[in-house]
């Protein structure tokens, strides 16, 4: 049974996570009564869907629909609605009606631009609001233009500092090991080393030494994230959602301790560059993105440049780091569920270092070039494995961010601001859907090697594998993205011996897309 708040304290109760004064939450909470009756009458409008024959999930609560049950087992949930109602259908989920589309309609959703993902996602869960970035100051298209144009085609220039960060970040949390070490969970282990890599391109080596901005780095995602509890009765209401999103990014003291230290280590760097750039004739100019931030970026009117360059580096480090650390994490785990695979993927190394005439107990920049990691298809076959099997369902919201309503193939209408949410589970993972049909074995199970020698690496998207979404909006950043990560598998496997020290679990439930065990971490005795 869904429980509405019955007074202005019960909602105060939501935000008080967030460390407000006694006078902001009484502010923020006067606001969210008048708020919360008015989105109601409006909320009652707009709940049902369009009459276009498409069938639509049963339900009995008007507020939190299917919620509950999808939440309880959302496998089974997924599974028998998709089999009863076929690939494209309604469901009342997270507070709204979405239209799910799966099997090949999703084209028909990433191909559109009608569509929008970052509009679907903000709805419930805007980062850069709760981060205290003013709206509209990173026009949705311009970080992606930014990564394309900056990020992506200097990879091979950027290769080795990010891979002397990653050995900087492994040994930071694994010391100098004597005696075997055990670790509760590969996360954090993943999430420092993704954190020291990053920061090197993104700001530059030079700050990238400031552990306290590292810090920033790695952890800024995870604890904003943690502010927002997504309860049943808020869902309905995403404006007050986004209200409760603005008051964590306005008064929140963490976020304003991230943003201070962010302003404290990139603005006087900001300042030298520029100073130097006009007084030395043969100054060095930084090869990084926050270079290209000083030389490019379109400050927006009332901003300084410091408060845009913090403001961008912020989006770049939530759309990059905890979801690179968290695939990271997956594929340590398939490998740890596996661990036959960990001898072959070092035959593997051992084999693409000799071709390449490399001293396999070299420095690692030296050792995990560009080419050299991108010449191991074992290895991306594992990662393109791991990443279909990702705990995902219902994924990926877009919506109709237009004033008109789209028209599928089959005749289903999305409403404006209707949103559609993409089976993940049906594409990526059902046996029934037979156009992805193999000889290797059941989409459901895990094949490490099911990619091998396909021509389809773990960057190529398609229809059967939408981590990165598809079409031209896919993830620009992916490329970087799998080289963290298969350097990362590659290093510790030179350097260590791991093992699981208990069982592997990979969530069935949509609380966490992280698996979970404890590995203990021997060094390796090199030749």
């Amino acid at each position: 049974m869904i429980v509405v708040p019955s007074s202005i304290n019960q909602i105060l109760d939501t935000i008080k996570d967030i460390n407000l004064s006694s006078r902001q939450q009484q502010s923020v909470g006067v606001i969210t009564a008048a708020a919360l009756v008015t989105s109601y009458t409006i909320y009652k409008l707009w709940l049902k869907g369009p009459s276009d024959g498409c069938p639509t999930v049963p339900y009995r609560n008007p507020l939190t629909g299917s919620s509950a049950e999808f939440r309880r087992d959302p496998r089974a949930f997924v599974e028998e609605w998709t089999a009863k109602l076929g690939p494209v259908y309604r469901v009342h989920l997270f507070g709204r009606m979405h239209t799910i589309v799966s099997g090949r309609y999703v084209r028909e959703v990433f191909l559109n631009e009608s569509f929008n993902f970052m509009t679907g996602i903000n709805k419930r869960f805007d980062m850069q609001l709760m981060a205290g970035i003013p709206s509209g100051s990173i026009p949705q298209d311009e970080g992606r233009k930014f990564v394309v144009k900056y990020l992506t085609p200097h990879l091979k220039l950027f290769t080795a500092r990010a891979v002397e960060n990653l050995n900087i970040g492994l040994g930071e949390m694994l010391g100098d090991i004597k005696e075997p070490k055990e670790l509760p969970h590969m996360f954090p282990l993943v999430q420092r080393m993704v954190a020291r890599a990053s920061a090197s391109v993104f700001v530059g080596k030079e700050l990238a030494k400031d552990d306290d901005l590292v810090d920033t780095f790695q952890n800024i995602t995870t604890d904003i994230g943690s502010m927002i509890r997504i309860q049943s009765w808020l869902e309905p209401f995403t404006w007050l959602m986004r209200l409760r999103m603005w008051a964590i990014g306005k008064y929140s003291p963490k976020v304003a301790s991230y943003r201070r230290k962010m302003h404290e280590s990139i603005g006087p760097e900001v300042d030298r560059r520029i100073k130097a750039a006009k007084e030395n004739p043969n100054w060095e100019r930084p090869v990084d993105i926050l270079q290209d931030l000083i030389e490019h970026a379109q400050v927006p009117r009332g901003q300084t440049l410091h408060q845009h360059i913090v403001n961008y580096t912020m989006g770049l480090i939530f759309a990059s780091i905890h979801t690179t650390s968290e695939n990271g994490t997956i594929v340590l785990y398939r490998i740890l569920q596996n661990p036959e695979l960990m001898q072959e993927l070092l035959e593997e190394q051992k084999e693409v270092l000799q071709q390449y005439g490399v001293d396999p107990n070299g420095e690692a920049k030296d050792v995990f070039t560009f080419d050299i990691i991108k010449d191991m298809p074992k290895l991306d076959s594992i990662i393109r494995e791991s990443l279909r099997l990702r705990n995902e369902f219902y994924e990926l919201t877009h919506t109709n961010v237009t004033s008109k309503k789209i028209v599928l193939s089959n005749g289903t209408v999305i409403p404006p601001d209707g949103d559609v949410l993409v089976n993940s589970w049906y594409n990526q993972q059902f046996d029934g859907w037979t156009d992805y049909k193999d000889d290797v074995g059941s989409r459901a199970e895990f094949h490490p090697y099911r990619f091998l020698n396909t021509g389809r690496p773990s960057t190529k998207v398609g229809d059967d594998y939408l981590v990165f979404g598809e079409g031209k909006h896919a993830c620009p950043g992916r490329w970087f993205a799998i080289q963290e990560i298969k350097t990362i598998v590659s290093i510790l496997l030179r350097d260590y011996i791991v093992t699981p020290s208990s069982d592997v679990i990979f969530p069935t439930t949509t609380a966490t897309a992280m698996p979970f065990g404890s590995a203990t971490v021997v060094k390796r005795q090199r030749a």
